[in-house]
Parts: structure tokens; C-alpha cells; sequence
């Protein structure tokens, strides 16, 4: 089946996307968390009944919701719902990621009602939860495929003496795919400061324009699984900052972008200052964006499947995906022939052990 985007764009490809969402389970272990104490998370889509006891008959028994189960190290698990998911929208495109210093579980998720999906995130912490949505683009849009990662910035600021003093803070990195006007892949950093966690004022940015490339998208004969699967990791040669890779459909290349942050905020103000302004403060929250790379959109990934993919240094994404007992990948640096590479998956080499293969392979390339 060969998944091609067409025009009149957004409604046309809403349903092929949809299909896509339907088809494919999320990508391995991207609902699944371990923290320092041992303490598995897992997010699952799951019936209100299923976690929360209800009466035969109940009007609420098969409410469409996301479960959290919480296993500790040598403990019983338990079941919570995950916050902002109890309606009868469908609950779907689960990523996940656990902050240590603080405690933090992220959570991203989408809420499908109709041909529309939004972007959502709920964030659990000393056992309170907090929520929060995303605000898409303009007229139609189709939020699908989160990828979340965590990093931890240090930085300058004032001490309540109005002296520097250098601070840590946590940042949740989400990127996600847009399926709207322009269609795009979209980013936003959502910081742990001074303990707070800041959710009330969340701002998205479309990647392509972060990129310096504006314009109009277009993915006129590519597959949908070729340009919906933005990704997000950790870049250690920054200071606190991430490697996107993600479909820029201005340029019509795959792009990685470096992410980073104004680590100084007492340069952000005027000499002789001593304290942050507000106005301040909001700028040492506007990412950064430079290129570290760029290659061939995979035209040959064409698949129901979910997709995962990893930036190297050098820019080169791999994307990899697993159909029946095969995993495969490609990269943005292949010919653009190329057939994808396959690794037959078996008794003795399991799902997991290939992705570890695949992606050592992917960050030293």
C-alpha cells in the first residue's frame, strides 16, 4: 500500500495519516521508563474500567483513557490515570521521559477527535499531576508521532543579592509532526527552574522556520512515513541542548538541527543590572537553532509501521522500523535508490537487541 500525500492538502492527507496512527503501535519502548530507584513507568491507552473500579452499567466503563502503571524495584505496580485523558476522546502517540533531579515524568501524548488531533503533555511530579495542550496552527490541524527527550542546561542568573550565580535547570524537549496549512514539524522546551515547573506558558515553534527556512511544504509524491516522524535526542556536545531530525518540506530535505539555549541570563540585561527582567527571562527561553546536517528525505520508507531515528554528530539520520519478523533502516545519506537494509529478527535475536545494534550504529556514523 503506498501512502502518498496529495491535494486539497490537509483533509486528504488527515485520512491517510489516520490510517497510519491506527495501523502502527508506538515505536519500541518509547511508552516505558526506568528511573534511578528502579521504578518502571509505562503508558499505555487502556478503558476507564480497566483502572479505575466502576459499576456495572457505568456510562464511564468504556471511556477510551491512558493508564499509568507504576512498578517499583521489587514492588507490586499500580494504576493511575494519566491526567486530561478521562473524555471520550481517543488517547494515542505516546512518548514518554523521566527527569532525575526532580522527579519529573513527562508525558506526550495526542487526543484525537475526528479528523483532528492535538498535542498534549501531563507531567507527574510528587504524585500531583499537571496538564497542558498545545497550541496548533491555524484551521485544521493533525497533531501524531511525539518524541520527547530531557536534558539538564547550566546556567547564570542572580542570586537574591543580585550577585551571579550559577544554577541548573531541566528541559523537556517535544517535537512532534503537524499536519495542517503549512505541514511541518513543530518543537516545544518546557523548563524545570529553581524547582518550578514552568507549563502555564508553553510556546511551539515550526522547525523549519527555527531553521531559517520559512515557506511553503510540500510533500507532493512522498509516502506519509516518509516526512511524519520528527525526532528528539540529547546532544552531548552542547550544554544542555538537542539534536532534532525532522522533513523539511520547505527545502525538501531531511534536516538536523542543534537546539541549544542562552546560557547567561546576566548578559541578557542591561550593565550594572541585578536581577533578571521578565522580558529577560523569556529570551533565555527561545531555542537556538543551527544546522548540523542535511540529506535525502527516505522516499523508500514507506511503511504502516511506526518509525524511530537517530541524528549523529556528523548530521546523517537513520530511521529504522520493524514489519513482521524484520527490522530495517535507511539512512538520509543513502542514494536515493537505495533499498532499505533488513535484519531478520529471531528467537535469539530479539526486537530490542537489533534497535541497540541499529542505533549504536546510527550515533557513530
Amino acid at each position: 500500500m503506498t501512502l502518498t500525500r496529495s491535494v486539497p492538502r490537509i483533509l486528504l492527507s488527515a485520512a491517510a495519516l489516520v490510517a497510519t496512527i491506527l495501523a502502527a503501535g508506538p515505536a519500541a519502548a518509547d511508552n516505558a521508563v526506568v528511573a534511578p530507584d528502579g521504578t518502571l513507568y509505562e503508558v499505555f491507552q487502556a478503558r476507564y474500567d480497566e483502572i479505575i473500579p466502576t459499576p456495572e452499567g457505568s456510562a464511564n466503563a468504556r471511556m477510551p483513557v491512558l493508564g499509568l502503571r507504576i512498578t517499583p524495584s521489587e514492588g507490586e505496580p499500580r494504576l493511575e490515570l494519566v491526567d486530561g485523558t478521562v473524555d471520550d476522546d481517543d488517547e494515542g502517540s505516546i512518548s514518554i521521559e523521566f527527569e532525575d533531579t526532580t522527579g519529573t515524568l513527562f508525558i506526550a501524548y495526542t487526543k484525537t477527535a475526528g479528523l483532528m488531533a492535538d498535542m498534549h503533555i501531563a507531567v507527574r511530579r510528587d504524585g500531583l499531576w499537571l496538564g497542558q495542550d498545545i497550541l496548533s496552527n491555524r484551521g485544521l490541524y493533525l497533531s501524531i508521532n511525539p518524541k520527547v527527550a530531557v536534558t539538564r542546561q547550566q546556567y547564570v542568573d542572580f542570586d537574591s543579592e543580585g550577585n551571579p550565580v550559577t544554577k541548573n535547570r531541566s528541559i523537556f524537549s517535544l517535537v512532534w509532526w503537524e499536519e495542517s496549512g503549512p505541514s511541518q514539524a513543530r518543537y516545544a522546551p518546557i523548563f524545570v527552574e529553581d524547582g518550578a515547573l514552568r507549563i502555564d506558558s508553553v510556546e511551539a515553534w515550526n522547525l523549519n522556520e527555527l531553521a531559517g527556512t520559512p515557506g511553503v511544504t510540500d510533500g507532493g509524491g512522498l509516502p506519509v512515513s516518509a516526512f511524519s516522524y520528527p525526532s528528539v535526542q540529547a546532544d552531548p556536545a552542547t550544554n544542555g541542548g538537542v539534536l532534532v531530525t525532522f522533513a523539511n518540506l520547505v527545502t525538501r530535505t531531511q534536516q538536523v538541527l542543534r537546539i541549544t539555549f542562552f546560557d547567561d541570563l546576566t548578559k541578557l540585561v542591561p550593565p550594572g543590572a541585578r536581577r533578571v527582567t521578565d522580558e529577560a527571562w523569556a529570551r533565555s527561553h527561545v531555542p537556538i537553532g543551527r544546522s548540523a546536517g542535511e540529506g535525502r528525505i527516505p522516499a523508500v520508507m514507506n511503511t504502516l509501521s511506526a518509525v524511530g531515528a537517530v541524528a549523529s554528530q556528523r548530521g546523517v539520520t537513520t530511521f529504522y522500523w520493524v514489519e513482521g519478523n524484520t527490522l530495517r533502516f535507511v539512512r538520509s545519506s543513502d542514494a536515493a535508490t537505495a533499498a532499505p537494509r533488513s535484519l531478520a529478527l529471531r528467537s535469539n535475536f530479539s526486537e530490542e537487541k537489533a534497535l541497540r545494534l541499529v542505533r549504536a550504529l546510527a550515533e557513530k556514523n
